[in-house]
Formats: C-alpha cells, structure tokens, sequence
C-alpha cells in the first residue's frame, strides 16, 4: 500500500499527463472512469465503472495519455 505522499505524488502525475481535452470529449461514462482513475489509482473499479473490459479500458487509458503508476 503507498503512503499518502506517494498517492498524492502518483494523482498529480496522472493529472499532469491527462490529455484533458480528450477526456472531455468522451461519452460520460467513460469520462467519468477515466477520472475516478486519475483521482484513485483504482484501475479494476475504473474499468468497470467504464463497462470496458479491461484490454479496451487500457487501450482508453493510453489514448487519454494517462500514465500507469504504481
């Protein structure tokens, strides 16, 4: 489990390589997985929240530039 500095650190990273244009663009709901990643770091809750499988919701996830950071 990261410690609070470092889930701070890894949000902002997310943030900061959005392309947040794109992900304004999208339909809602994807939209909203897309940010509840951002915010969380939970990919599996994100995937679902999406509908995507998982192969799909990466696939999303790289299109938005939204680094994996672990």
């Amino acid at each position: 489990m990261e410690s609070g500095w470092e889930e701070v650190e890894a949000r902002e990273l997310r943030r900061r390589h959005a392309d947040w244009d794109f992900i304004q663009r999208l339909p809602p709901r994807l939209r909203a997985a897309l940010i509840y990643y951002i915010e969380t770091g939970d990919l599996r809750r994100a995937q679902w929240i999406s509908g995507l499988d998982l192969d799909h919701f990466r696939d999303l996830m790289r299109r938005a530039r939204i680094p994996v950071v672990n």
